[in-house]
């Protein structure tokens, strides 16, 4: 089925990347709780268990336990956020008391949340950077898909990983918004199709998240350097641990605006390792799914046979609340997904025929 530049767009998710060395967000949780135990993170130790405990404990009171219970690095970090917001918080004059355990570990103004915080986002950048490049080879896959289809990937990510930045070569460019790395700053122009260009790139790159690599200098501009070891914690450009993920500023208000976009556009959307826990995406998706019924979303997620994809779909369904056959689940990981010789046919035959007018 010959699809055309608005049909096709992908959104990447955490779990696209953990086959190349990239832990997961559970799996940083559980790099904290060992870290823990090193000097240096020692201090932090009882304000953790103060904190997930009582992250825990709320979910409690609405009834969900165990594996329902939404706890990962982004809560952890978002709940150290708005604490560490103090008596800056709307919310502030309505709080009779902070608890007595809370106040006890948090230290004077509550700096030790902010030191805990920093120290989290400090560690964030080791994690996300990929001590061999080689192991995101699987990424490739996205080349003979760009050009067996002969229009610009749109590729949406969540991620703060350069997983997809790796892709980029003469004669195969992944636009970031960025003329040159390090001193040139960002211009939504350059995702601008409808302005004249000498040559468009072979995937234009929504990092919604943010980047490992961004910062903002001193005129508030956000620029793209060569070494994110230079960046210090309290200038990385992710939106990591903030419940609402819309900043009133570009990129990411603009990213957020392209996937709205492309989303109510597409025909099918291909989602790959993305766990369906972002609530602003998902209302999106939504929104898509149920402005045209049917759309199609084409959903790979470490899937390990037939019988756990069809579960899967139910359950993304049921989270979406939307139709169960506007989800298609397919078996097998990111990079088995990446690295299909069919790939081409797999994700054009997921798009919906195309409605003939009558006349």
């Amino acid at each position: 089925m010959k699809a055309k530049s608005k049909d096709i767009i992908l959104l990447l998710g955490a779990g696209a990347s953990v086959e190349a060395g990239i832990p997961s967000s559970p799996k940083m949780i559980g790099e904290i709780e060992s870290l823990l135990a090193q000097p240096d993170w020692k201090q932090f130790r009882d304000l953790y268990h103060q904190i997930k405990s009582a992250i825990h404990y709320a979910a409690g009171i609405k009834g969900k336990f165990g594996g329902e219970v939404q706890y990962n690095i982004e809560t952890l970090v978002n709940t150290l956020y708005e604490l560490e917001r103090n008596e800056d918080h709307p919310i502030y004059p309505f709080v009779a008391a902070w608890n007595s355990r809370l106040l006890a570990h948090a230290g004077n103004n509550f700096e030790r949340l902010r030191l805990f915080r920093e120290k989290i986002l400090e560690a964030l950048k080791n994690w996300v950077q990929l001590e061999n490049p080689k192991t995101a080879d699987y990424y490739s896959g996205l080349k003979p898909l760009q050009r067996a289809l002969q229009f610009p990937l749109k590729v949406f990510s969540l991620n703060y990983d350069l997983c997809v930045e790796g892709l980029g070569e003469p004669g195969f460019r992944v636009e970031t918004g960025f003329a040159v790395v390090g001193n040139s700053r960002w211009e939504w122009k350059r995702f601008d199709e409808t302005s004249p260009q000498a040559e468009y790139p072979e995937i234009y790159l929504y990092k919604m998240h943010g980047s490992i690599n961004w910062k903002r200098d001193d005129a508030g501009n956000l620029i793209c350097v060569s070494h994110s070891g230079n960046i210090r914690p309290e200038q990385m450009q992710v939106i990591f641990g903030r419940d609402f993920k819309l900043e009133a500023a570009d990129p990411y208000l603009f990213y957020a605006f392209e996937f709205r976009r492309c989303s109510l556009d597409a025909r099918v959307i291909v989602i790959v390792g993305y766990g369906f826990g972002d609530e602003h995406i998902n209302k999106m998706l939504i929104q898509a799914i149920r402005s045209d019924s049917s759309k199609r979303l084409l959903v790979i997620g470490s899937s390990a046979d037939e019988k756990i994809a069809a579960k899967r779909r139910e359950e993304i369904a049921k989270r979406l609340d939307v139709s169960a056959d506007a989800v298609t689940v397919l078996t097998g990981t990111a990079k088995e997904f990446l690295g299909r010789g069919d790939l081409v046919d797999v994700v054009t035959n997921a798009m919906p025929a195309e409605t003939k007018a009558e006349f």
